[in-house]
């Protein structure tokens, strides 16, 4: 636990440097809002299956670097519900591989995923396409149960949390791909998200050996999200437009005259011919004998 907070700070002081060292960096401000499940991989194994029906909903802070090896940096702050379902009793009476009894749990939580992201720009940079990688805490502060017959309609009752036995604070991996819809500084966006648990929900026997049987007891989570993002500040997106020209954009910022004159070389022919003309007509050359033989050559 110390571990990874420890690894958590240093993400966010590596991410403050970096905004403290951009002075054309561009910030995102955002809401987003999904639907999700979940499961539990407990060891020793027991038989799970997936449970649906998780909201989440937060807001979410974006920065991008004009540096491509930065790319970019998300933040969110959501609350999120997550929770895991488990098969109990086979009945043996009936089939010796059938369930006749199960437990589920269901968590809610405010959690804060810390995401660098990968993207990639489409369609004259209308569309992004991007991944995130990184990590996550959460905070448990309210849990439900229910436990009965397999495959019935549940009735929850509170479940209550014990310090002793269970675990409030939540960490692991995160990982997310999505695509966004730029609009002027509008951007809307979906996004399929995971999230890998490292931390138990409940105690090992060993601490607690209430939990009979238990060594680990992780969650994992699916997201599927939607939401939108207003860019602050003044500017376009850092990223250049397809197809730009690099050479052309230098020639453009070189002040019209003689100085742009100096920078061609004074003597390259355009496509009307007149700067060769006047060039020549500077240093007092007739251009109408321009190029023409002398007589004594001739002869």
């Amino acid at each position: 636990m110390r571990n990874t907070l420890k690894i958590t700070l240093f993400l966010l002081l590596f991410g403050a440097g970096l905004l403290s060292g951009e002075a054309h960096a561009q910030h995102y401000i955002g809401v987003r809002g999904g639907y999700g499940g979940g499961r539990a991989r407990f060891e020793p194994r027991r038989e799970m299956r997936f449970l649906i029906g998780f909201p989440s909903a937060g807001i979410s802070w974006k920065y991008y670097s004009p540096e491509p090896i930065v790319g970019g940096i998300q933040v969110d702050l959501q609350y999120v519900k997550k929770g895991y379902r488990e098969l109990q009793q086979k009945d043996m009476s009936v089939d010796y591989e059938k369930y006749n009894r199960e437990y589920n749990r269901t968590v809610e939580a405010i959690e804060m995923p810390f995401f660098w992201q990968i993207h990639f720009y489409g369609f004259q940079r209308h569309l992004r396409a991007y991944l995130n990688l990184g990590v996550y805490a959460s905070y448990m502060f309210r849990s439900e149960e229910y436990e009965g017959l397999y495959d019935t309609t549940p009735v929850w009752k509170p479940y209550p949390i014990r310090s002793v036995r269970d675990n409030s604070f939540e960490y692991g991996l995160a990982g997310g791909v999505g695509v966004s819809v730029l609009f002027n500084r509008m951007e809307v966006f979906a996004e399929a998200r995971y999230s890998f648990g490292y931390s138990d929900l409940l105690k090992a026997s060993a601490k607690y050996p209430g939990n009979e049987r238990l060594n680990r007891s992780p969650i994992d989570m699916i997201n599927v999200s939607v939401g939108c993002y207003f860019r602050l500040g003044k500017g376009d997106i850092l990223a250049p437009p397809p197809g730009t020209n690099r050479l052309k954009e230098s020639w453009d910022t070189i002040p019209a005259g003689r100085n742009r004159e100096a920078s061609s070389g004074g003597g390259q022919r355009t496509s009307s011919g007149n700067t060769n003309s006047s060039n020549n007509t500077n240093r007092g050359i007739n251009p109408s004998t321009q190029g023409r033989p002398s007589t004594s050559e001739g002869r």
